[in-house]
């Protein structure tokens, strides 16, 4: 694992990438390449934020609405970046999430492009 400055939604971060590989697999040029031109290029993480307010408001036991929240970090916070092995480029951004302190969320992109948000589960 290698640690990655990087700006998220108005911050800036140092995150650990991390890599889906088994003991003796190496990693893959498309798991490169994915994770590079993510670390390069945030801006699908920035146009991804009015999603990740849409699922705090969603999934919130408080009643928060997603056009009232200022500081998306009192709520969501990155802690890694995952690249899984698949044929295509995908990326996800595990975070701490204040409404489910156990399993966390995950903002997932495909290509590109936001892919789903939601537990971890649904890319580790």
């Amino acid at each position: 694992m290698n640690k990655e400055k990087l700006s998220l939604w108005n911050r800036d971060f140092e995150l650990y990438i991390s890599y889906s590989c088994y003991p003796g697999e190496e990693i893959t040029e498309i798991q490169k390449s994915a994770a590079q031109e993510f670390c390069d290029d945030t801006s699908v993480a920035v146009a991804a934020l009015d999603e990740l307010k849409k699922y705090v408001e969603k999934t919130s036991d408080t009643g928060v609405k997603a056009n009232e929240i200022e500081n998306v970090f009192k709520f969501v916070m990155p802690k890694s970046i995952f690249v899984p092995r698949t044929d295509s480029k995908i990326v996800a951004i595990i975070c701490n999430y204040k409404f489910d302190k156990e399993n966390g969320i995950a903002v997932v992109f495909e290509n590109g492009q936001l892919k789903e948000i939601g537990p971890q589960e649904i890319i580790l």
